[in-house]
């Protein structure tokens, strides 16, 4: 079952006095975040005011938040927003929609793990699958073959070696 919420980043600190907030984003571009018009955060909603890139941060200024003194208990905190304000290009998965999904074999059809991780390299994502063993799949055409979220599975090729 997809989530109504998606973690978007973690906030990471204040940035001067007037309440502004230093954002680590966890989107695929920091740049994602001026389509957002609010986030979650602690158990409660808080509307975008402003958005500005500070490096691979982000600095945002949330309504009610004022001063250092609102600011501060959000500090290492998760913000999430909604998943229909997440731009998201065709035939693109969010993340978290891929954990626990099951491994099957390409070529027989057997089921063998399951995603429990999805590490970021620069060349590309790496699927890691436990099962008896454990799977370490580059996500590249020659080896993911079939995202199926609906399903609940994700059809590799998996060659002798990949597994521990």
């Amino acid at each position: 079952m997809q989530a109504n919420y998606l973690e978007v980043g973690k906030i990471l600190n204040t940035h001067g006095i007037r309440g502004e907030l230093k954002v680590q984003p966890w989107l695929d571009s920091p740049l994602l975040f001026q389509a957002l018009s609010e986030l979650y955060i602690n158990d409660r909603f808080y509307k975008i005011s402003s958005v500005r890139m500070q490096g691979v941060n982000v600095l945002v200024i949330l309504e009610g938040i004022q001063s250092i003194d609102d600011a501060l208990p959000l500090k290492g905190k998760i913000a999430s927003a909604r998943r229909e304000e997440i731009p998201l290009e065709e035939g693109c998965h969010f993340i978290a929609d891929l954990i626990g999904l099951k491994a099957k074999d390409a070529v027989t059809g057997a089921f063998f793990g399951t995603i429990t991780e999805i590490s970021e390299y620069p060349a590309h994502d790496v699927y890691v699958v436990q099962g008896e063993k454990t799977f370490m799949i580059p996500d590249v055409p020659a080896f993911v073959h079939e995202i199926n979220v609906v399903d609940g599975f994700v059809s590799f090729t998996v060659l002798e070696g990949m597994g521990q």
